[in-house]
């Protein structure tokens, strides 16, 4: 700081070349659009991108041009550039000019403040707070924000996608946090730089969240890492109280990893994970598990609208368009309730809903357990075509800046019958009015499994205040009252789902995670996009990853929303509105697809009732499932290629099947794994040949007849880019297709 203020005293009394050099604290109180000449010591580097802060004796000023990427840390410049406001964060933009004045210079002592402090005096300034809690677990996302507590008072984190943090486990112990104070919008948040900003007060801290492995029906294995060797141990039990006891893992290992064995299918438990280093322990959050189910893990998805199945990979099903069949599958379901029907529902009208109300009526008389919950806010004129002794509670209205909606639209059948093939859990996007169910983009999502079933019944079971069949109000939880208890990964007969629920599970930042898996292809369909991390996400997927992305969007306001030109601006054609000019009803899907053409790189769809909003993440109640199923994501797809296409749109895809050959080659392009099948094989063994233009045979495999019909799949293959030929030979066949390797 010394050769700093020394610098400066003399860059201003050198008016012969600095005539114009002022305070950065005296360049703060100039007008928005005034031109200013300020020197400063830079104190963050690449991970925030093309931004950078800097700081004199009097203050900081964030500095927004790629002109300084060349910067780090240290190094002291002067810059002359325009004042401006951005989302109300003070910048210097344009930059006229800057020069690079010394380097490796000690930054200044960060500014000690409690959450509560941290405005507008100390904008773009280095700042410490003491004894940090993270409010969630789990790995730090790009472009995502992360609230903590200090001592009563709450702050935001907040991670660009450039930063070395993201993958990195959030903090489970007491810290003290470093990092530069920003502004977006009407809120204050802390920017830390890497991981040295974050100091643990334990020797040993656990660097990734503790997580599931190989979950089966009888039992799964806990894994975590930690910065240092320790020995690791695991207490547990099917409560949180974690009743079991504990058991031993590895000694000396950064990474453990302890089973739990000898369990029942479905059965819950509670975990927390510490490692110990010395008279140093450091402690996990307590998080629940489930084992798996004997449940048949039937997924069964229907929409309500068009699909084109043309598109349909011949390693899915063509994705089931039922018209006006919605309420009747609706029934279908809830006739099959012998035990227990929980519901929760937003929007359940009495118009055309009259199926739905009598399988729910029938189900109370023949002896179901029925208990609903429907938002408050709602007038839900269906509830009065119900048996008057069936029990409903209402969400909370008040106090209006607290509560949002109860949005959910889900429910659980017979969670806990001892026949695992009776449990099923509804989601989707579909509330109960005659045009979501009829004339409104949406889907209903049916899944055949106990593990899930339960997870369900656990979090419908937190907002009805018990698990009796009269529901306990002052036991009730809805919006920013609930908590992160359920179980997130579920093995549902061997597809992985994961489950969310909203406010309590931060699930923005599981779908930022989800755009951040796509390596090849990402779509989605939803009915508000607000969110600029998301919209960042994408963008970064596209731009910086080359992910082929296509979006479609419904709400008017996003039109001219920042979201929605951010994404066009990457996306250009590929951002549509939907156009209700052409198109009856409106957009209500909340869905994201990722690589569902691409076997090798986890191909999944995400889904619910959660809005691409903080309203969403932060009030409402609503529940959101990640189906990891190249099935599912291709089902969705099929729904997706009809929306964009009807709406103007012109997704890329190829064709998939050629008139004059049995052989249907997928994805086609193709990059890193190739399916192919056939039907109707009449060679018991076959050769499968990739031969180049030039007709070199470059890869050469024998496989059955019986292996075609049923699929076959090359991964991790070592062909570049470029068209090769794919023959398949037998003594009664002789199959040609062309691919292209991208």
């Amino acid at each position: 700081m010394k050769k700093l203020l020394i610098l400066c005293l003399f860059l201003i009394t050198n008016h012969s070349v600095w005539s114009q050099l002022i305070s950065i604290a005296d360049a703060r109180l100039q007008p928005a659009g005034s031109t200013v000449t300020v020197s400063g010591i830079i104190t963050s580097g690449s991970e925030f991108g093309t931004i950078r802060y800097m700081q004199d004796g009097t203050g900081g000023i964030a500095v927004f041009s790629s002109a300084l990427s060349t910067t780090v840390r240290g190094d002291v410049v002067t810059v002359t550039g325009v004042t401006s406001q951005f989302q109300n964060l003070l910048e210097i933009t344009p930059v006229n000019s800057w020069s690079l004045q010394a380097s490796g210079n000690p930054l200044p002592t960060p500014v000690v403040l409690t959450p509560n402090q941290v405005v507008e005096n100390y904008e773009s300034m280095l700042v410490q707070i003491n004894n940090v809690n993270f409010s969630t677990t789990g790995v730090f996302q790009g472009n995502a924000s992360y609230n903590f507590t200090s001592n009563g008072e709450t702050g935001v984190v907040y991670i660009r996608s450039s930063n070395p943090l993201v993958g990195t486990a959030i903090p489970t112990s007491n810290i003290t946090l470093y990092g530069l104070v920003s502004q977006f919008a009407t809120q204050y948040q802390i920017l830390p730089r890497d991981i040295n900003d974050l100091v643990t007060s334990s020797g040993i801290a656990i660097t990734t969240t503790p997580h599931p492995l190989n979950i089966t029906n009888n039992g799964f294995f806990v894994a975590w890492n930690t910065n240092i060797p320790g020995d690791a141990f695991i207490r547990y039990g099917n409560t949180p109280n974690l009743e079991l006891g504990s058991i031993a893992g590895g000694t000396g290992t950064t990474s453990p990893v302890i089973a739990i064995s000898g369990t029942d299918a479905s059965e819950l438990f509670y975990v927390q994970a510490f490692s110990v280093d010395g008279n140093d322990t450091a402690f996990s959050a307590v998080k629940s598990y489930i084992t798996a189910s004997n449940s048949t893990g039937i997924i069964k998805t229907y929409f309500n609208r068009p699909v084109d199945v043309n598109v349909a990979s011949p390693f899915s099903n063509t994705a089931q368009y039922i018209s006006l069949a919605f309420d009747d599958t609706l029934k279908a379901y809830i006739d099959r309730a012998i035990n227990t029907l929980d519901i929760a529902i937003y929007s359940f009208d009495a118009t055309n809903t009259g199926l739905i109300s009598a399988a729910i009526n029938d189900a109370y008389n023949r002896g179901v357990q029925v208990r609903i919950v429907a938002d408050g806010g709602n007038a839900n004129a269906g509830l009065a075509n119900l048996n008057p002794a069936i029990p409903v509670l209402l969400s909370p209205t008040t106090p209006v800046s607290y509560y949002g909606i109860m949005h959910n639209k889900f429910f659980v059948i017979d969670a806990d019958h001892p026949d695992a093939t009776k449990p099923v859990v509804m989601s989707g996007s579909t509330n109960w009015s005659s045009d979501q169910l009829t004339v409104d983009r949406n889907n209903l999502v049916f899944i055949q499994d106990q593990s899930l079933a339960k997870v369900y019944e656990m979090e419908f079971e937190e907002m009805w205040g018990g698990s009796g069949a009269q529901p306990v109000p002052a036991n009730s939880k809805f919006g920013p009252d609930k908590q992160d208890n359920t179980p997130h990964e579920i093995n549902v007969a061997g597809t992985l789902v994961e489950s969310y629920f909203s406010p309590s599970d931060n699930t923005n930042n599981q779908i930022l995670r989800t755009i951040n898996s796509a390596n090849y292809e990402l779509y989605f369909a939803t009915l508000v996009f607000t969110r600029f991390d998301l919209a960042y996400g994408v963008e970064e997927r596209v731009d910086v990853h080359g992910v082929y992305a296509a979006g479609i969007m419904d709400d008017s306001t996003n039109g001219s929303g920042t979201s929605f030109l951010i994404m066009q601006g990457v996306m250009g054609n590929n951002m549509l509105l939907f156009d209700h000019a052409s198109q009856p009803g409106i957009l209500h899907h909340k869905y994201l697809i990722v690589d569902q053409a691409y076997f090798g790189s986890d191909p999944l769809v995400l889904t619910g009732s959660h809005n691409w909003s903080s309203t969403a993440n932060l009030r409402n109640d609503e529940n959101t499932l990640i189906i990891h199923s190249q099935l599912q994501a291709n089902q969705f797809y099929q729904e997706f290629h009809n929306l964009f296409n009807s709406n103007g749109g012109a997704v890329g895809v190829s064709e998939l099947f050629d008139a004059t050959t049995n052989l249907v080659v997928y994805p086609n392009p193709a990059t890193t794994a190739i399916g192919m099948k056939m039907n109707d094989v009449k060679d018991e063994n076959l050769a499968v040949e990739f031969l180049s233009l030039d007709g070199k045979v470059v890869i050469e495999k024998s496989v059955t007849g019986q292996q075609m019909e049923e699929g076959v799949r090359f991964e991790n293959h070592s062909l570049s880019k470029g068209v090769y030929v794919i023959r398949i030979t037998g003594k009664l066949t002789n199959e040609v297709r062309k691919v292209v390797i991208q």
